[in-house]
């Protein structure tokens, strides 16, 4: 077989992660983040899907996102389009600014 050119292939989107602590009720989280998803909607032109009780998916073109609630944080996983990477820590900074906000949390943990 020969080796394939140009490395990774279309559709692969360099991929970052966010942390955001709470301590309220997976109940709560997701009243919080459904009440966040028009304004994320009309502000950003992506689509919110719940995939289960506990994931919400994030989409528009170039980025996309699962957000998965856990029982003390939420965890975002997101894929930029190769256009937005140069964004990436302003995208994160920001996302972990209106999560903390909408969870009520004290400001976010900063991990390396």
């Amino acid at each position: 077989s020969r080796p394939q050119p140009g490395g990774s292939g279309p559709g692969l989107m360099p991929k970052f992660q966010v942390d955001s602590p709470h301590s309220l009720p997976p109940d709560d989280v997701k009243k919080r983040l459904s009440g966040a998803t028009h304004k994320i909607e009309s502000a950003y032109g992506a689509t919110c899907t719940w995939k289960n009780d506990r994931q919400l998916s994030v989409a528009r073109k170039g980025f996309d996102a699962l957000v998965s609630i856990e029982d003390s944080r939420l965890h975002v996983d997101m894929n930029l389009g190769f256009l937005l990477v140069p964004l990436a820590g302003a995208i994160k900074n920001g996302l972990t600014k209106e999560l903390s906000s909408l969870l009520g949390a004290n400001g976010p943990v900063v991990t390396s």
